[in-house]
């Protein structure tokens, strides 16, 4: 079933699949599924792959000299 887009929303499709290394169809169906999906994806779900990237203390309340 072939999806009409203008041509500037279909460069920025294109580009997008490019950039993540991801077919046009699963950046296509990842999209209308969030669209149509309540709620959509938790922010813990959107973060894990960022985890363990950042240095730091895991609870900032415990950090010294923080909150006297």
């Amino acid at each position: 079933m072939p999806i009409k887009l203008p041509p500037a929303l279909d460069k920025k499709a294109h580009a997008a699949s490019r950039k993540r290394g991801e077919s046009l169809s699963l950046l296509t169906r990842r999209a209308i599924e969030r669209e149509t999906t309540d709620g959509g994806p938790d922010f813990a779900t959107l973060a894990a792959r960022y985890q363990g990237m950042m240095r730091g203390p895991k609870n900032l309340s415990s950090r010294e000299g923080y909150g006297g």
